[in-house]
């Protein structure tokens, strides 16, 4: 698994440093959308920390700090999906998957769907894509997806290219 060594991600606000712990996948859902001041409040407690601990006027930097400092450790880690935009048109799927991709971990690393929800949120992100990945590179199609999207973080021009 990967080892980032983290347990807790320290947040800096006016009146102090908040440690708070790295979350599970379902906790991570849980706080995206925190909007209301009761849902901020709410978000700390499933997050295992006491919303009282932290001023009111607070609550609400402390919790976005922490997500953004979330996603800037997964970005950091290198733990996104490939992604490359594709020509294929899905507009033919009327149906919504939702769990699709907790049964993509929940197979590559031998774990129901359900214990997915409770892995630690970066890896949660691992296995997804590295089962991602895995899954892609069983078939030419998706080998050739892998490689378009890879293209696509490149920043550095080929060397090599013959003109």
């Amino acid at each position: 698994m990967l080892e980032l060594g983290l347990k807790f991600i320290p947040i800096q606000s006016i009146s102090g440093v908040y440690k708070l712990p790295v979350c599970s996948k379902k906790v991570w859902e849980n706080i995206q959308n925190c909007k209301s001041d009761a849902d901020i409040s709410k978000a700390f407690g499933v997050l295992g920390v006491s919303a009282s601990d932290i001023p009111l006027k607070e609550r609400a930097f402390v919790l976005y700090a922490y997500i953004d400092s979330v996603k800037k450790l997964r970005e950091d880690t290198g733990l996104e999906v490939p992604y490359y935009p594709s020509k294929k048109n899905d507009d033919d799927i009327k149906y919504t998957i939702y769990t699709g991709l907790d049964k993509l971990v929940a197979d590559y690393a031998n774990l129901s769907v359900y214990a997915v929800d409770d892995l630690p949120i970066f890896d949660y992100w691992l296995l997804l894509r590295d089962a991602f990945i895995s899954k892609l590179a069983s078939t030419k199609d998706g080998r050739e997806y892998l490689n378009d999207a890879y293209r696509l973080t490149q920043t550095e021009a080929d060397e090599n290219i013959e003109v």
